[in-house]
């Protein structure tokens, strides 16, 4: 599948092409980018995944990334966020504001609404988020080149934003891939300047085009799963490779496409 986009404000075309492995459990997306116009551009670059009921369940779905460093956004984000605003942390246990410690591998059976910005690990040229509802046996990951998108944001909502077109019945989580760790403003995204020593945006230079690649990923995983340690391409496969003692490999084949 594939379709696109002209937008005569900005000067931009952005296309997306999908493909469907018919053999393995494997979609390509590339997408594109064009500047229309004659100078440079900032841009922020954003893959926002989302995941919700059946496959969300509080205290059983976890999530996994490679990340370091991360961040919790300011206090005007949320009126119920219960993690400390502005506090840095290491992926995944981030200070809450009892003082307590949260693990944002599952989501808590609350009511409340945060976003945690994470760095990729720098070291890593595949980065990847996972997905995994143990009960249902389902994996989803997601990968990609870690210099297109080195920052994951975490955003849940749950029945938090009353106003339409919540009105406090959401229950969703979403991981966004991106080359920014804040969904703000672009100006206020340049301003902010780098994080964690990363930029927070990239250029997309006048009257050129730039292109970015990911991979959707889907195991059926036995019940006591249990994480992501790594995701991994070798010659014509895709190798993700259990966390813990265990160390299960799960293999697809796949096209050199990342």
């Amino acid at each position: 599948m594939q379709y696109s986009v002209a937008l005569p404000e900005a000067r931009i075309r952005f296309s997306r092409t999908l493909t469907l492995d018919r053999a393995n459990p494997v979609i390509y997306c590339e997408e594109e980018a064009v500047n229309l116009s004659a100078y440079d551009r900032p841009i922020s670059w954003n893959e926002h995944v989302t995941f919700g009921p059946p496959f969300l369940e509080a205290g059983v779905t976890w999530f996994d990334m490679p990340a370091t460093r991360a961040k919790v956004a300011p206090a005007n984000y949320s009126s119920r966020c219960f993690l400390q605003p502005d506090a840095e942390f290491n992926w995944p246990s981030a200070p809450a504001r009892n003082r307590a410690r949260m693990n944002l591998r599952t989501t808590p059976a609350r009511r409340f609404g945060h976003y945690t910005t994470q760095l990729l690990n720098p070291e890593l040229k595949i980065g990847f988020i996972a997905a995994c509802n143990p009960r249902l046996k389902l994996l989803v990951v997601y990968a990609f080149r870690r210099v297109d998108f080195p920052w994951v944001g975490n955003w849940e909502e749950r029945y938090n934003r009353t106003q339409a077109p919540w009105l406090g019945k959401a229950f969703c989580r979403g991981l966004e891939f991106s080359t920014t760790p804040f969904a703000i403003p672009r100006r206020d995204t340049i301003v902010q300047g780098p994080l964690f020593g990363e930029p927070t945006y990239r250029w997309l230079p006048a009257k050129s085009k730039a292109r970015a690649r990911f991979l959707i990923l889907l195991f059926e995983v036995p019940e006591t799963f249990r994480g992501v340690a790594s995701v991994s391409i070798a010659k014509s496969k895709i190798d993700v490779v259990e966390a813990g003692a265990r160390g299960r490999k799960l293999s697809v084949a796949a096209d050199k496409f990342l």
